[in-house]
C-alpha cells in the first residue's frame, strides 16, 4: 500500500470511529503540522491524535512527534554530554563510582581497553576468540557498547556440541561467526559481557524471564531539580531477547505505569490502527492492568539520584529493571521518540512544565 492509499483508509477509519470528517481531519492535519511542533501526518493517525477524547482541543497542539522528539533533546540536552549516556562503558563507570546498582559486566571486548571496574579486557582477536572458546560463563548477555534496539544482542545459555556456538536463551543456534560478527563490528565499538539479570519473581510470576525495564523520564528543572515526567514498562515476550517494542513489530508489549503507585494501566501491543489495549501477557497469562511493580519507590529515587549526576541532560531516560535484591539501572538513553509514550499515557508530552524549560532555555 502506497503512502497516499494508506493515509486514505486511516482518514476512511477516523470517519467511521469518531464520524469526524475527512475535511475535518485534513483541517486539524495542516494546522498541526504548521504548527510549532510540526506534527507529521502519519503521526496524526498512528499516534491516535485524531481521537478528541484523549487529546481533547488545544491538547492537539502539545502533541509531538519524531521530530519535534528530537527538536526537544537538541533543547534540552547538551551534545558534549552525551557520551555519558551513549557509551555503555563510560556510563556504567560513572554510576559504579557515584556507588548505584548496575548490571554485573564479567567482560568487556575493547580494542581501546576500555573498562568499568575489574571485569575481564579483551584487547585483541586472539584475545576475543579465546575467551569465548574457554571462558564465556552462562548465562550471558552480551550487548555492545554503543548500539540502540537491541541491534547485537545475545543471550547465551549453553555450548554447542563440538564447539560449533551457542544456544541461546530462545533455544536458538548462534554460530561462531555470527557473534564474532557482531563483536567485531565496528560500529558497536566493541562489547559487554554481562551476567543475566535474574528478576524479582513477581515480574517474572507476572510477564516471564525476559527482562521487562521499566523506562523512567526524568527532567532537570532549576538548580538541576529532578521531576518524573512518565514511566511506561517494556514488556518482553518468551521468544524475544530484549524488551524493545520496535512500534509493536517485535511482538513485545508497552504499559503506561501511575508514576504514583508503579502500578500497571493501559497495555497495548502496537500503534493504531493495529495496535489492541490487552490485559493478560500472552505467555503467562498474568493479568496486566493493576498489576504494582516492585519496589517501586526506590526504581523513582533512584533514577532521580542518578539523574543529578548529569546535570547537562535535561531530559533522561532510565531503563530500571526489577531484580531480587531491588532495582537496577540498566541503561541511560537521549535521543527516544516520544510519540509512544504519548500514545500510550493519552497525555500530550508538552506540559506546562516542559514548555517552561523550553522556553527559559530560547531565552539564553
Amino acid at each position: 500500500m502506497n503512502k497516499f492509499r494508506k493515509l486514505h483508509a486511516y482518514s476512511g477509519l477516523v470517519r467511521q470511529q469518531t464520524g469526524k470528517s475527512r475535511l475535518r481531519q485534513a483541517l486539524e492535519i495542516l494546522a498541526l503540522h504548521r504548527g510549532r511542533l510540526q506534527l507529521g501526518i502519519e503521526e496524526y493517525y498512528e499516534l491516535g491524535v485524531f481521537d478528541d477524547r484523549a487529546f481533547p482541543g488545544p491538547e492537539k497542539a502539545r502533541c509531538l512527534g519524531w521530530k519535534s522528539s528530537a527538536l526537544i533533546d537538541q533543547a534540552l540536552n547538551d551534545d558534549y554530554w552525551r557520551a555519558t549516556a551513549n557509551d555503555k562503558v563510560l556510563n556504567y563507570a560513572l554510576l559504579a563510582h557515584y556507588g548505584f546498582p548496575i548490571p554485573q559486566t564479567m567482560a568487556i571486548w575493547s580494542l581501546s581497553g576500555q573498562r568499568i571496574g575489574d571485569e575481564t579486557v579483551l584487547c585483541d582477536e586472539a584475545a576475543l576468540r579465546a575467551y569465548l572458546d574457554a571462558s564465556l560463563p552462562f548465562p550471558v548477555f552480551i550487548k555492545p557498547i554503543h548500539g540502540t534496539y537491541g541491534r547485537g544482542t545475545f543471550c547465551l545459555q549453553q555450548k554447542l556440541p563440538n564447539d560449533t556456538g551457542w544456544l541461546d536463551c530462545r533455544g536458538k543456534a548462534v554460530g561462531r561467526d555470527e557473534l564474532l560478527a557482531a563483536c567485531l563490528n565496528p560500529k558497536f565499538g566493541g562489547m559487554l559481557f554481562q551476567q543475566r539479570l535474574a528478576q524479582h519473581p513477581a515480574v517474572v510470576t507476572l510477564v516471564g524471564d525476559t527482562v521487562s525495564c521499566v523506562r523512567i523520564i526524568v527532567a532537570l528543572g532549576a538548580g538541576s531539580h529532578p521531576e518524573v515526567v512518565l514511566a511506561f514498562w517494556k514488556i518482553g515476550r518468551e521468544r524475544n531477547i530484549t524488551d524493545n517494542f520496535c512500534m509493536g513489530e517485535s511482538g513485545n508489549l508497552l504499559a503506561w505505569i501511575d508514576v504514583g503507585s508503579g502500578r500497571v494501566e493501559r497495555v497495548i501491543t502496537g500503534l493504531w490502527p493495529d495496535g489492541k489495549e490487552c490485559e493478560q501477557h500472552p505467555d503467562t497469562g498474568g493479568r496486566l492492568p493493576g498489576a504494582a511493580l516492585p519496589d517501586w519507590p526506590a526504581a523513582l529515587s533512584l533514577c532521580c539520584e542518578a539523574a543529578r549526576h548529569f546535570p547537562g541532560l535535561r531530559l533522561q531516560h532510565w531503563d530500571v529493571a526489577f531484580a531480587i535484591d531491588g532495582p537496577v539501572l540498566m541503561e541511560l538513553n537521549t535521543e527516544a521518540d516520544l510519540g509512544v509514550p504519548q500514545f500510550l499515557g493519552r497525555k500530550a508530552f508538552v506540559t506546562e512544565r516542559i514548555d517552561a524549560q523550553l522556553a527559559k532555555l530560547a531565552r539564553r
